[in-house]
C-alpha cells in the first residue's frame, strides 16, 4: 500500500501535465458548490462531483493543500460496488463518500478544521485516460485582524499664573479663560508677541539713522570750482584766483 500511494503521488502531477493534450472530447463537470466554499470550524462538509458523458469507473478525490506542489489522495469511490477506500492514514470517522446517481459522487468532510483548507477536485478515468474536474476552495473564514489603538495626546496644565500648554502645540500660548478671573495674556505671552515687533522697531529705528547721517554728509559737500569774475562794463574775463 504504501509503494502504490507513493507511485500515485508521482503520477498525478504529469497526468496534470498532461491532460490538455488529451482527447479533445473531454467530459464536463458540474461540482456542487462550483464556486469558493467558507465553512466553520468542526463543521461538517459536502462536495458533489458529476462527470458528464463519463465512463461508469468510479471517482477519485482529491486535495491541494495551499502552497503544495502535490495534491493528496483521499479517498476512492467504486462505481460497481459502490466501495469506497480511503487512502493511508485517513480517519474513517472523518472522510467518507458515496455513490449517488451513475456519475454522481460525494465527499463528506466531518468536523472540518485548518488541516483540512485546500482545493478539493475529482478525478475520472475514460478511455484509459484521467480528467480532472475543476477546483473547489474550501477554507475557514479569515479573522479580521484589530487595528492597534491610537496613542493618546497628553495634555499638560499648569498653575492658574501661567497659560494652557497643549502637547501637540507647545509653541503657542491660549488666553486665561474667564473662569480663572483673568483677561488678556500672561507674561509668557507678552513676551511671545512683543519681542517680534520690539526687533522690527530697532530696525527701522537703524535704518532712519543711517539715512540721516547720509544725507548731512551729502550737505556738506560744497563745490569748490572757480567762478567768472564780471566786472561792470566789461566783459565776463578770466576768474579771478584767491590767494
Amino acid at each position: 500500500m504504501g509503494s502504490s500511494s507513493a507511485v500515485r503521488s508521482l503520477l498525478l502531477p504529469l497526468a496534470l501535465l498532461l491532460q490538455p493534450f488529451g482527447s479533445p472530447a473531454q467530459p464536463r463537470f458540474r461540482m456542487s458548490p462550483a464556486e469558493k466554499l467558507d465553512v466553520r470550524p468542526a463543521e461538517q462538509v459536502r462536495l458533489q462531483c458529476e462527470a458528464l458523458s463519463a465512463s461508469n469507473t468510479g471517482c477519485s478525490w482529491l486535495r491541494l493543500a495551499p502552497g503544495a506542489l502535490t495534491p493528496t489522495f483521499l479517498l476512492y469511490i467504486s462505481s460497481v460496488t459502490s466501495s469506497v477506500k480511503l487512502a493511508d492514514g485517513l480517519d474513517a470517522a472523518r472522510f467518507g463518500g458515496e455513490r449517488l446517481s451513475y456519475s454522481t459522487y460525494r465527499l463528506t468532510v466531518r468536523d472540518f478544521g485548518a488541516q483540512d483548507q485546500g482545493y478539493y477536485f475529482c478525478v475520472v478515468t475514460r478511455n484509459s485516460l484521467m480528467y480532472f474536474s475543476p477546483f473547489v476552495a474550501v477554507f475557514l473564514p479569515v479573522k479580521a485582524t484589530t487595528p492597534a489603538p491610537k496613542p493618546k495626546t497628553t495634555t499638560l496644565l499648569t498653575t492658574t499664573s501661567s497659560p494652557i500648554w497643549n502637547s501637540a502645540n507647545s509653541g503657542k500660548c491660549k488666553p486665561i479663560s474667564s473662569s480663572q478671573g483673568k483677561k488678556g495674556l500672561d507674561f509668557s505671552c507678552d513676551l511671545y508677541i512683543w519681542m517680534p515687533l520690539t526687533g522690527v522697531c530697532v530696525v527701522l529705528l537703524l535704518a532712519l539713522i543711517i539715512a540721516i547721517t547720509i544725507c548731512q554728509r551729502s550737505r556738506r559737500r560744497v563745490c569748490r570750482c572757480p567762478r567768472p569774475l564780471i566786472r561792470p562794463g566789461r566783459k565776463s574775463g578770466p576768474p579771478e584766483r584767491f590767494v
